[in-house]
């Protein structure tokens, strides 16, 4: 008896495409899940470090402009603050982009008529922030209604949202890894009952159960290596092809999307991991079954 052997039966030549699919399914929730964290972590590292000041808009020619200056001459002084700067009103116009589209905050209408507000980047020391009411203080001397804003609320809404895709790609990793054991291990009955006959000779002249079970996980581990680099590579395919295209590039309300080494190291172990599982799962079985036969 052989691997060779064992694989001629149908179940044995229709178990790599399905671990495959599932395969394929576990390497984009994998790689997805690692992406976001490591872009949030990214992205949130940014934030932390910044407090933005919000200058209402006036109607007066250069007030809000004048008032963000005082700001800048002010909160300059605080301990804990390492740099404060005028945001250029185009760069402004391009953070809305997102909400009113480019024509609308295009710099004819930011420059003329849309009422944005002139911000004012604080870089804070991490470390060492600036006392709370310190800046609060500063800003009402100018304009009591000028909002300081410490981006934690947007921080919160960003760690829920990575929790969230965290467990929604973890659950859909293990669902795709159980579909990876339950395949193998009712290809590997199927294969037993085929092939039975063979295995009672087997039995017959003085073979052990360990070697019969070994030529098991031989077809199995090449079915599950075959099955898992299928996978891999088409959802490695298509991680290029959208990586390509600029969907996963930052818009302006979200991180963006990058797939660095620790990302394709993932799914490049993929296979690997549905290999050692099918070896595994068809140990188990065989011996079992083999049990049951005595």
């Amino acid at each position: 008896m052989s691997g060779r052997l064992l694989g001629r039966d149908p179940v044995s030549r229709t178990m790599p495409w399905m671990v495959a699919v599932m395969a394929f399914i576990a390497a984009l929730s994998l790689a997805l899940a690692l992406a976001v964290e490591a872009a949030a972590a990214r992205f949130g590292s940014g934030l932390s470090g910044n407090v933005t000041i919000e200058v209402p808009h006036d109607d007066a020619e250069g007030a809000a402009d004048a008032r963000a200056a005082q700001i800048v001459a002010g909160v300059t002084k605080v301990p804990g603050v390492l740099a404060a700067t005028i945001v250029p009103r185009a760069v402004t116009a391009k953070l809305v982009e997102p909400w009113l589209g480019a024509d609308l905050a295009g710099s004819g209408l930011a420059g003329a008529g849309l009422p944005l507000p002139t911000l004012v980047d604080v870089r804070v020391d991490p470390g060492n922030p600036p006392q709370a009411g310190m800046l609060s203080a500063i800003t009402a001397a100018v304009s009591p209604a000028i909002r300081i804003d410490d981006h934690r609320s947007w921080l919160d809404q960003l760690l829920g949202w990575v929790t969230a895709v965290r467990l929604g790609a973890g659950a859909v990793l293990l669902c795709a890894l159980l579909g990876i054991v339950l395949t193998i291990a009712l290809a590997t009955q199927a294969a037993l009952e085929i092939h039975r006959e063979v295995i009672e000779i087997l039995h017959i002249i003085g073979a052990r159960d360990t070697y019969i079970a070994t030529q098991f996980q031989l077809q199995a581990l090449r079915m599950g290596l075959q099955g898992g680099a299928a996978g891999a590579g088409l959802a490695t395919l298509l991680l290029l092809v959208v990586g390509s295209t600029g969907l996963t590039q930052q818009s302006g309300m979200m991180p963006a999307l990058e797939l660095g080494t620790r990302e394709w190291i993932a799914v490049a172990i993929l296979p690997l991991l549905a290999g050692g599982i099918a070896v595994l799962v068809a140990r188990r079985v065989v011996l079992r079954a083999l049990a049951r036969m005595m």
